[in-house]
């Protein structure tokens, strides 16, 4: 298995804590910060070299920031390390997922995805930012990609299978309390939050079920279908994701490009 991290420190440590949990398994460390598409290209092409094969590619990427920041081609933080990163990050090991045998792509999402609109021409400005909605615009973005690479898989006749998952509402320091609301309200969330690794089971339950066998395109919780907001049913909403994306991260529009 490959652990990924932003940083040497924090791969580190998901490595010993995983390697406490299952000391049977062999884990190996890749270091890549998403705020860089230089570093996911590197990342990519590392694992290319090292592994030539995936079975399985999770996206679990949540970054939240509290003001506005862009990454180097001047897309907003949030939707370029939430959504930017792992489309670049997916677009780029597809050669070796495709050599697995019907390996699975599982796409970590959320509900906070309902409270987002769709407009490529607002990728989240300045003057305007919210955090929040800057999530859930990265949210949406997750299960739209979610939707158009399944369609793309299934049109180039690939095995390779795509499913998004909402984990629930995590007991994780993510949003940090700004104001006396928020010190009050994310408490109260956290109250009914549910710890990473019970939300992780759903994740790993698409990675690995027998029943997620050649099904794409859908979003689960708790290994049941979810119906996402309609924005995702819109297939136009898909393909401007995409295409914006595409170059966003100097990629041919084509899967196979």
């Amino acid at each position: 298995m490959i652990v990924h991290g932003p940083s040497r420190q924090a791969t580190k440590a998901a490595r010993r804590a995983l390697e406490s949990a299952v000391p049977t398994a062999e884990f190996h460390e890749a270091v890549a910060d998403f705020s860089s598409q230089s570093e996911v290209n590197d990342l990519a092409a590392e694992v290319q070299d090292r592994f030539g094969t995936l079975d399985v590619l999770v996206n679990n990427a949540a970054a939240v920031f509290d003001t506005w920041s862009a990454d180097g081609v001047g897309v907003e933080s949030t939707f370029a390390v939430n959504h930017l990163a792992p489309y670049l990050l997916t677009r780029r090991l597809l050669p070796a997922l495709e050599r697995g045998d019907a390996s699975r792509i599982v796409i970590v999402a959320s509900e906070s995805h309902r409270k987002a609109r769709w407009n490529s021409d607002d990728l989240g400005q300045p003057g305007r930012y919210d955090r929040f909605d800057a999530y859930a615009r990265s949210k949406l973005a997750n299960l739209l990609f979610n939707a158009e690479l399944a369609r793309r898989l299934a049109d180039a006749g690939s095995k390779v299978t795509t499913n998004a998952a909402h984990p629930g509402t995590l007991r994780t320091s993510l949003f940090r309390p700004r104001n006396l609301a928020e010190r009050v309200v994310i408490p109260i969330i956290n109250l009914r939050a549910v710890s990473p690794e019970a939300a992780s089971a759903g994740i790993a339950w698409l990675a690995t079920s027998d029943d997620m066998a050649g099904q794409s395109g859908g979003y689960y919780h708790k290994g049941r279908t979810v119906e996402p907001s309609p924005v995702v049913a819109d297939e136009q909403n898909g393909f401007e994701l995409w295409k914006l994306s595409a170059e966003l991260t100097d990629l041919p529009i084509e899967l196979d490009g």
